[in-house]
């Protein structure tokens, strides 16, 4: 069972979360609820923070916000000192409401709509990770006329192939995003903000995939970017002052996963760029990283009250919660594993094998493939792990179900930080001027 020990165990035949009792929080808030251990955050934050912020100098962890978004995450990566990167107007809207400091939010997305570009920079936002000529293009028009400077980083394709599935693998040379390093392009890209009054060049953005387990692919990616970084100044005279390492760092789901060790990977990669660095004489550029998942993934615990329990002779049980795809996705849409028990018989044998199915009117409604519970009964509590990241976030209103409610839990405490959706919420954008 993968539970981070210090922050969510197993006594007294129950589940704890930051020494709040699993079923305490059901009868209090209901389900399905998203629980987020505000002390396995608060952990992860101090680890960026002491461990990569004040370890080096000219760095900057940014909290990869699309992993989870909202006023109390952004409150928090703040307190930290950390930045975060953002991919659209929306989340930006949320961590200036949440009172975060716009000079350390780095804006990223492969195709920035022209409002959110306005937006981003009438609100101070002027970090930007370029993607493609069209932004360039739209960037220049908008920051000219509003009188901006846009500090930007070039994303480029760094061409290895890294991470889970094939879905969150964005570094090799099939991908939407970024520039490729292919017949000279992104150098095409840098040679033309180069030229531009209110772009300003600083640096590379590199991002190989999410889930990597592979210590090598940050290594060979980042003396990719150390050549690319030669290159640059070789050919068009303009040195690299900034470094993106970018994230994908990778949790435990399940006992399968073998997770890397943040200061591992910093280390590495810190070291790699100073070597090349180094052989040219150069000073060491900034270097940032993204971790998302990593932060919020293991932190989450998602509550569910067991229903139906439909048992196929010679084929498998289904064991149907009261969510399902519309508050967990992954499943569906990565054919990711997770671990989970029955809350209220934690301790008591694990003897049947089930498949964790939700409520929702698709096939493909899985939310666990396979597991090993306790004798599951309708009404039973079941907690599945590691849903910290990703699962709010992509959540919907399929089938019209309205959306859980997140709640933190630290020092025996909790508190609603999203509240439950209700059936008004529904139609709140509906009009009564219906045909």
């Amino acid at each position: 069972m993968v539970l981070q020990t210090q922050f969510a165990q197993i006594k007294n035949n129950s589940l704890y979360i930051d020494d709040v009792n699993a079923l305490d929080l059901v009868k209090e808030y209901g389900t399905p609820l998203y629980v987020m251990s505000e002390g396995h955050i608060r952990h992860q934050f101090n680890e960026l923070k002491t461990k990569f912020l004040d370890k080096y100098d000219n760095v900057l962890p940014l909290f990869a916000s699309k992993s989870f978004s909202c006023l109390a995450i952004y409150k928090l990566a703040k307190e930290y000192g950390v930045g975060i990167d953002c991919v659209s107007a929306g989340e930006i809207s949320i961590a200036l409401k949440a009172g975060f400091d716009p000079h350390k939010i780095y804006f990223h997305g492969n195709n920035k709509l022209p409002s959110e570009i306005e937006y981003a920079l009438s609100h101070d936002v002027d970090h930007f990770v370029i993607d493609n000529f069209y932004e360039i293009e739209i960037v220049e028009e908008i920051a000219t006329r509003l009188n901006k400077t846009v500090y930007a980083t070039v994303r480029v394709v760094p061409e290895i192939k890294a991470g889970g599935h094939g879905f969150i693998q964005t570094g090799h040379k099939d991908t939407k995003f970024g520039f490729s390093a292919r017949n000279g392009i992104y150098l095409d890209a840098i040679s033309k903000i180069a030229q531009s009054k209110s772009i300003q060049f600083e640096g590379i953005h590199c991002h190989i995939g999410s889930q990597v387990f592979d210590l090598y692919a940050y290594i060979s990616a980042m003396k990719r970017f150390v050549g690319f970084a030669y290159e640059i100044y070789d050919k068009l005279g303009i040195m690299v002052t900034k470094i993106n390492a970018g994230g994908g760092y990778g949790i435990a789901y399940t006992k399968k996963d073998e997770p890397l060790d943040f200061e591992v990977i910093t280390t590495e990669i810190m070291k790699t760029i100073k070597e090349g660095y180094d052989k040219r004489g150069w000073e060491m550029p900034m270097v940032l990283v993204e971790p998302g998942r990593y932060v919020v993934g293991n932190a989450g615990i998602t509550l569910y009250t067991v229903g139906a329990i439909k048992e196929i002779p010679e084929v498998r049980t289904y064991m149907s919660i009261d969510g399902g795809m519309t508050d967990n996705i992954r499943t569906c849409l990565y054919d990711a594993d997770y671990d989970g028990i029955i809350v209220n018989k934690a301790e008591q044998p694990k003897d049947t094998k089930v498949t964790v199915s939700g409520k929702i009117c698709e096939s493909g409604d899985i939310v666990v493939k396979e597991l090993m519970v306790a004798k599951p009964e309708s009404g039973d509590i079941f907690a599945q792990f590691s849903t910290g990241a990703y699962h709010y976030s992509m959540s919907s209103n399929y089938n019209q179900l309205p959306k859980p409610a997140v709640v933190f839990t630290y020092q025996g405490k909790s508190k609603v930080v999203i509240r439950r959706q209700t059936f008004d919420d529904l139609t709140y954008f509906d009009t009564e001027d219906c045909y």
